[in-house]
């Protein structure tokens, strides 16, 4: 299926009236359900929607046409558990590639470390990496890692990435977490697990908490994504404050604060959320004295091979 090619005849077939596609409509369903719960009433007014998609691994919008919808200036949601509530919701609404798993996930992650405080040796740093995951691990990947425009002296290379059985079984590939239960139980053991490899012997709680923000670092299938926000709502110490990711998107964040920083330092472990849709944008991780490091992930697009330029790319060892 190609998608541009899809929405070309779409577009010709109802070119005198507006279609009103799932995509579309997916804002205004998340605003209405986030609206219902506020009690409020709603306001009408017009909106662009746009589509966002990876144009060479860079996100571009592609403006989708201007329709009336409802959309709604309700006030942030009171409490973290309901703003992930909204976001188990959205994952679900919100259209998501189906892979296959000799396909590969095609998404731009950028990760940006900042010093604070006057701390050495903590930053500036700014990564912007085109990734090609397999799903199933079973092709080596590849990571295209570009200098960033505020800094433009550091430098450019080019990766393949392929697993290596004797470290260990790594992150789950795609195609493994696709199979895992959304049970809450179930699930919830399995993120503790994972969690107990970055923070062991830790509280339960802590590690659930660490083990879904590890996991959310990637693409993650969407009823798996909305089980493991259901699970996060659940977990005492969260609570909201506004952050922007690493692409200057101001949204609303899901914070978790905890004394696992150096020197039991307080930190700051957070995701990301847009204010209107309740996306995962990203990421942020703050310890005070430390420095802080933010991430944003873009949304996948499917493909069957890597660039033809990837044959040059030589090996540089396994993850």
């Amino acid at each position: 299926m190609n998608e541009r090619t899809d929405l070309a005849e779409l577009r010709d077939l109802f070119a005198d009236q507006p279609h009103p596609t799932a995509e579309r409509l997916a804002p205004a369903r998340t605003a209405l359900l986030a609206e219902a719960r506020t009690k409020r009433r709603p306001r009408i007014r017009r909106a662009v929607l746009r589509r966002m998609s990876l144009a060479g691994g860079l996100v571009t919008a592609m403006a989708a046409g201007v329709i009336a919808v409802q959309t709604f200036g309700s006030p942030a949601p009171a409490s973290a558990a309901e703003v992930l509530r909204l976001a188990a919701e959205a994952a679900t609404a919100t259209p998501w590639p189906e892979p296959r798993d000799d396909q590969y996930l095609h998404y731009e992650r950028i990760a940006e470390t900042r010093s604070e405080n006057g701390v050495l040796n903590v930053g500036p740093r700014h990564i912007t990496g085109e990734i090609w995951m397999s799903v199933d691990a079973s092709r080596p990947g590849l990571l295209w890692h570009k200098p960033s425009t505020s800094r433009p002296q550091d430098p450019e290379y080019k990766e393949l990435l392929t697993r290596c059985p004797e470290r260990g079984p790594g992150r789950p590939t795609y195609a493994e977490i696709r199979a895992w239960p959304t049970d809450q139980e179930q699930l919830r053991h399995k993120l503790a697990e994972r969690g107990d490899q970055m923070v062991p012997g830790k509280d339960t709680a802590t590690r659930t908490w660490y083990g879904a923000l590890n996991i959310l670092g990637a693409p993650v299938p969407p009823e798996q994504q909305a089980a493991i926000f259901t699970i996060a709502s659940t977990l005492p110490g969260i609570e909201t404050e506004e952050l922007k990711d690493t692409t200057g998107r101001s949204g609303i964040a899901v914070t978790r604060v905890d004394n696992l920083g150096p020197g039991g330092a307080v930190s700051r472990e957070s995701l990301i959320f847009d204010k209107s849709s309740y996306v995962l944008l990203g990421g942020q991780e703050s310890v005070p004295g430390y420095g802080r490091e933010l991430w944003s992930i873009s949304r996948p697009q499917l493909t069957d091979v890597l660039p033809a330029w990837s044959k040059s790319v030589k090996r540089k060892g396994c993850v």
